[in-house]
């Protein structure tokens, strides 16, 4: 089982996970969008109403059932030093990702974020997770990546799954924001607003096991995989 403590934010837990979700932090996560740049460019989202909604269903559908699950399951696998398992996880994520651009994007900022955290806080579950990347055929997805992290750091799983969720709408809502654009004010009430919708995302991830992970939100799928052809992109999912 891990036994790392992570001294740098003074032994805080909690604010190393809200490093890691920082958009400073150089995952790349800011230049995902995760298909909805082909809705921006087709005007299906172009004000912050449909913008607040159309999150909310890709957290709720799209996050909670798919990638949390997955942050919690490798958080628990990684108490265990479950690598096998973690493995078989990463391509159950892997196969659940039914656009190209989409799964690419999970890879590059899995890589990223593994990277930056053995660098950073020199834990022994990203050196063990490393050496399972060194597999050519195994590229980590940031799900996955992000469960192990947040275990080394010695976090709660809820702590865990919250911040991932509150991460990944943060950003994405950052992303619409430059694109379509809105103001600053609205990007932050889309995520003032769904502060509720986050915790009961997380129970829902929490609750679930690899047999039940899905991807619910078919209309994103489709639009993540017409992006590769737009004639002008600025993302790059």
């Amino acid at each position: 089982m891990t036994g790392a403590a992570n001294l740098s934010n003074g032994g805080n837990n909690l604010l190393s996970l809200l490093q890691i979700t920082n958009s400073a932090f150089p995952t790349g996560a800011f230049t995902h969008s995760y298909g909805f740049e082909t809705w921006i460019d087709g005007r299906v989202v172009d004000d912050a109403a449909e913008a607040r909604k159309r999150c909310r269903q890709w957290l709720r559908f799209g996050v909670a059932t798919g990638d949390g699950v997955a942050v919690a399951i490798a958080f628990r696998k990684t108490l265990y030093d479950d690598m096998r398992g973690l493995a078989a996880l990463n391509d159950l994520v892997d196969a659940l990702k039914l656009s190209r651009e989409t799964r690419e994007a999970s890879k590059q900022t899995g890589a990223a974020l593994l990277s930056a955290c053995h660098d950073v806080f020199d834990l022994p579950e990203t050196d063990r997770l490393s050496c399972l990347a060194d597999d050519e055929s195994v590229r980590l997805h940031h799900a996955v990546v992000y469960g192990v992290v947040a275990a080394g750091l010695g976090s709660t799983e809820g702590e865990a799954v919250e911040t991932f969720l509150w991460g990944g709408l943060s950003n994405l809502a950052s992303v619409i924001g430059r694109l379509v654009p809105l103001g600053q004010v609205d990007v932050q009430r889309i995520v003032a607003t769904s502060a509720p919708l986050i915790e009961a995302c997380a129970e829902i991830a929490r609750s679930r096991d690899e047999a039940d992970m899905c991807s619910l939100f078919a209309s994103l799928d489709a639009a993540s995989m017409r992006h590769e052809r737009l004639p002008t992109r600025l993302c790059i999912s």
